[in-house]
């Protein structure tokens, strides 16, 4: 056995697992192999995520199978409920913590995993008087992650069946959440697919209000993508609606955040494209031309390959027209030059024609 621990630490899981199996071959009731088999293919999981689903099966199988050889304490118990956290099987876990809460001189921290469980399985109503339940009990050490879970239940409380958030549910959540980042500032990692979830329900306030926490940590292993989804949740919630109801403050914070994004990615030349559509909405023509040229000259730089995809040549044509716009009040000529420029890449365009139309 202590073969196959000094293999499982040498991240050599599948020999480690072999020297276990010996350990088995020779007495199949030697419990203490188990829970090594268990935390082997938990690492295993771990180490090597196309692996996980098997993985993270075994290594529950041999931890109850541990269990069952050695002892049903209170302490062996925890210890079964630290391992499910550890694997993410949260129906188990919800089940083993609810046996655990009916009996005497439960570990507090029972409390917080029955939060996290019931939270991940859709229970939120015991997910949210559980973690404040533990939060409240006086001596009970709160981490980030307590807060994080209870935030998260209360928006989702607030959640509607069409997948509308209730503002006010979504701000008490919100207050906790900031709560996790004070506590522990890295738990921003823990985010994205949250706020890309309310991204994709076109929620663009609230997306943002969770992309603002990870584009302030540059920390983040998600600092980057955290303040792309920030800046262009910013862009999309304003981009819908009329001149007058505008947010003007939320547009410079999303300027701001992809000029922050160009000094960490100088290369991300969307960043560009971005902060031209953001100054076409304040109506700031100087930029407008600006940030467009600059995109366009970073594309053209790559190539005539890169300018032909279709993709590439759609954003550069919203360039040259929106260039040409921007100059028709002050330079008709330029204006021209742009919509010139766009009947190149696209000759049936009707807006360039038209404004050309209409310039002369």
């Amino acid at each position: 056995m202590q073969l196959g621990v000094l293999l499982k630490g040498a991240k050599s899981y599948d020999e480690a697992i072999k020297s276990f199996n010996e350990v088995i071959a020779l007495d199949a009731n030697y419990g203490p192999v188990y829970r090594e088999l268990a935390e082997t293919y938990y690492k295993w999981a771990r180490n090597k995520p196309s692996t996980a689903k098997v993985n993270l099966q075994n290594a529950i199988t041999n931890y109850e199978k541990y269990l069952s050889l050695t002892d049903y304490s209170l302490d062996s118990k925890m210890r079964h409920a630290d391992f499910l956290i550890l694997v993410k099987d949260y129906k188990q876990l919800e089940t083993v913590a609810n046996k655990m809460i009916a009996q005497d001189k439960v570990n507090p921290r029972i409390y917080r995993y029955l939060g996290y469980a019931a939270y991940e399985n859709g229970n939120v109503d015991v997910a949210i008087k559980s973690i404040e339940d533990y939060i409240k009990a006086p001596g009970n050490k709160v981490i980030g992650r307590d807060y994080y879970y209870l935030g998260l239940a209360k928006i989702k409380k607030g959640t509607a069946a069409d997948g509308t958030v209730n503002q006010a549910a979504f701000d008490a959540g919100l207050a906790d959440i900031k709560k996790a980042v004070e506590l522990e500032p890295l738990v921003v990692e823990e985010f994205a697919d949250f706020g890309k979830e309310l991204f994709g329900k076109k929620q663009y306030a609230q997306a943002a209000a969770i992309f603002e926490l990870g584009a302030s940590n540059p920390e983040s292993k998600n600092y980057l993508d955290d303040s792309v989804y920030y800046g262009i949740s910013l862009y999309y919630g304003n981009a819908s609606k009329p001149k007058e109801s505008r947010d003007a403050v939320a547009l410079g914070k999303a300027d701001a955040a992809f000029d922050k994004i160009l000094t960490t990615a100088p290369n991300y030349d969307e960043a560009y494209l971005y902060k031209a559509r953001i100054n076409s909405l304040l109506d700031k023509d100087d930029l407008i031309i600006k940030n467009y040229e600059e995109y366009v000259t970073k594309i053209t730089a790559k190539g005539p390959e890169e300018v032909a995809k279709p993709a590439v040549a759609k954003k550069i044509i919203e360039a040259y027209n929106s260039i040409g716009a921007a100059y028709a009040n002050t330079d008709k000529a330029k204006a021209v030059e742009y919509f010139n420029k766009t009947l190149v890449l696209d000759p049936a365009n009707s807006y360039a024609t038209q404004s050309i139309k209409s310039l002369k």
